[in-house]
């Protein structure tokens, strides 16, 4: 597999969550719950893309910042 795309933590109302290629979903799911993040199981959202949504409590900056460092 090729290098990890790079994504973002998007907001929309309370709820924030982040799409992420399907390719690529259960790997970033994985490394989230590692990281005590809580989110739920990715769900297709459009062709190709999955949604994880995170909980709605969650630090949207630390968050971030361990997407930045995901590879």
């Amino acid at each position: 597999m090729g290098p990890k795309p790079k994504l973002q933590v998007s907001t929309a109302g309370k709820r924030h969550y982040i799409s992420v290629p399907a390719d690529n979903a259960q790997d970033l799911h994985r490394y989230l719950r590692d990281h005590r993040v809580q989110s739920s199981p990715p769900e297709p959202v459009s062709t190709g893309f999955d949604s994880i949504e995170l909980g709605a409590k969650i630090d949207v900056t630390a968050v971030q910042d361990l997407l930045d460092n995901w590879n």
